[in-house]
């Protein structure tokens, strides 16, 4: 894994959802995430906003990270996470104080929207479906998702692209997790050739209070020749779940 990966965790704002998958047989019923009839939820792309004092937290981290012999960084990037608060480590906080300083500032992160989005399944028949989805955009058109392509097949748990299967694992996040605790599945794939390789993945998520439901997709693909980025998008959906207190805090997030 290159040295950056750790890098771009304390700083970026990813667009995508790492998983903690598990590799046993996955049932999901997709009618407990997304409307199956036609009709559309409605929702917003989100990211995460960082607090300031994050930031700056951040940059003395990076620091000290840098300074590390190379195994040590690699080390490091094996558990590291863009969408998890990093756990305390004495190479990279040798003052336990100001880690807990850090974990204060990382509270502080907001989930804000971007646009809005709705969403839903068509059912076209013998536990199949197509995804209907559009984004509002800032002039008050709107444009189809990049998911609108992505077809579901619930006899066997998969979805397909054209780019081929994606498989189903387990996925769970605890409370330091950005988007906040949170089960659900996992659909992915990679493929690789002598032009390049790629990696495709959709999450599907509900928070543990019950609060929200999250779609979260991303595809990947890089020059097998000159290791050159193809394409590179994805993006992370919120869709609120109305309850009695559905305002009382952030969806996902105490």
């Amino acid at each position: 894994m290159k040295t950056s990966t750790l890098l771009s965790v304390l700083f970026s704002v990813p667009a995508v959802i790492y998983a903690s998958a598990c590799a046993q047989e996955v049932k999901t019923d997709i009618r407990e995430y997304l409307p199956c009839d036609g009709s559309f939820k409605q929702g917003a792309v989100v990211q995460i906003a960082r607090d300031a004092s994050f930031i700056e937290l951040h940059k003395a981290a990076v620091e000290r990270f840098t300074k590390l012999p190379k195994e040590k960084q690699t080390e490091l990037n094996k558990d590291s996470n863009p969408n998890k608060l990093l756990a305390w480590n004495a190479d990279i906080w040798p003052d336990k104080a100001e880690y807990e300083r850090y974990k204060e500032a990382w509270k502080k992160s907001r989930i804000v929207p971007r646009a809005d989005v709705a969403l839903g399944l068509r059912d076209n028949g013998n536990n199949q479906f197509s995804v209907l989805s559009a984004t509002r955009m800032p002039d008050g058109s709107t444009m189809p998702l990049t998911i609108g392509s992505l077809r579901y097949d619930g006899n066997r748990n998969v979805w397909k692209s054209n780019n081929g299967e994606l498989k189903p694992k387990a996925f769970s996040a605890g409370e330091d997790f950005d988007f906040g605790a949170q089960t659900g599945t996992e659909w992915s794939m990679e493929k690789e050739d002598s032009l390049s390789k790629l990696r495709e993945t959709l999450l599907i998520t509900k928070t543990t209070d019950g609060k929200a439901v999250y779609l979260a997709y991303s595809m990947n693909e890089i020059s097998a020749i000159s290791g050159t980025v193809i394409a590179n998008h994805g993006y992370i959906l919120l869709f609120p779940i109305q309850t009695e207190r559905a305002n009382a805090t952030k969806p996902g997030r105490r």
